[in-house]
């Protein structure tokens, strides 16, 4: 066998091996929340933004340190993390205490679950809310009543990284 033919027949395997493998590629999982458009990712100095829900993306100012806080945060500064890759958690500063100390021990050292160590999350009341917890991620958003671990779990992972700078910090 000429040396053309042994090459042209690995080509063919090596290709071949790779359209039967795209091609059973499991489909990837619908990611939980509702999706929102897209409405850039413009840095500026800052930005006022009304509205009952957190944005999802827009122009931004400069990103926060992904913590707890207990006061209000800019959205402007919060859609920089979220384009960063992380998850906005804000909660009515009205929730129950209880709840409130649920949210912070799931996302905040020394974490709450043993298995679940986020790493690029922000934590804020937001007076704005409609709902009593929202979660955040680039173009997405999740709304709960109570808090629910699984569930917020669940959000966090399957949104994390997400976004159009997924690698900043």
């Amino acid at each position: 066998m000429s040396s053309k033919i042994f090459y042209g027949v690995i080509a063919l395997a090596v290709v071949g091996f790779f359209a039967f493998a795209i091609a059973n590629k499991e489909p990837e999982k619908p990611r939980p929340g509702l999706a929102h458009e897209d409405k850039g990712r413009t840095h500026v100095q800052s930005k006022e933004y009304g509205g009952d829900e957190p944005p999802t993306s827009g122009d931004h100012a400069s990103s926060l340190a992904w913590q707890v806080y207990d006061q209000e945060v800019p959205d402007a500064n919060v859609i920089h993390n979220m384009e960063h890759g992380g998850v906005y958690i804000s909660y009515q500063p009205d929730l129950p205490k209880e709840q409130i100390d649920k949210i912070k021990s799931l996302f905040s050292k020394p974490y709450s679950n043993p298995k679940f160590s986020p790493i690029k999350a922000v934590v804020a009341p937001r007076s704005k809310n409609k709902a009593p917890i929202v979660m955040s991620s680039w173009t997405r958003s999740e709304s709960f009543q109570t808090f629910d671990e699984a569930k917020m779990i669940e959000y966090y992972l399957a949104n994390i990284g997400k976004s159009p700078e997924p690698g900043a910090s």
